[in-house]
């Protein structure tokens, strides 16, 4: 499935659970950016929180109890829940998301290639 499926696929879906990504006036458009940032922080503060504890895991083995199977996989739904905030804020923001980021890598392709190791 492409970028801009999957994008598609979450915008229908949060639509048809009320959270709606086209508004009538800016004030409400940007409102609701507010409060999709405030959700997208609060995502990669979890985010945050598990490599933290992760990290806390690995420099004191056998004092800091944690379950990593279970921590990496939170770790994943938390990567995933900020990534459906970028999606729905782009969407507000009427961003090709797939477009954009392609344009971006090729951009990063050219500022970068002076770093990238001959063979």
């Amino acid at each position: 499935m492409e970028l801009k499926e999957i994008s598609n696929l979450q915008i229908a879906l949060d639509e048809k659970h009320g959270f709606p990504v086209k508004f009538s006036d800016e004030k409400t458009r940007y409102d609701q950016i507010t409060k999709d940032l405030v959700g997208l922080f609060g995502e990669i503060g979890e985010f945050s929180n598990l490599v933290k504890k992760i990290n806390l895991k690995m420099e004191h083995t056998e004092n800091y109890k944690l379950d990593m199977k279970k921590t990496e996989s939170a770790l994943k739904e938390e990567l995933i829940d900020s990534l459906i905030y970028i999606i729905r804020i782009g969407a507000i923001l009427d961003i090709d998301i797939e477009y954009e980021l392609l344009k971006k890598i090729a951009k990063n392709q050219v500022r970068y290639a002076s770093l990238t190791p001959k063979p």
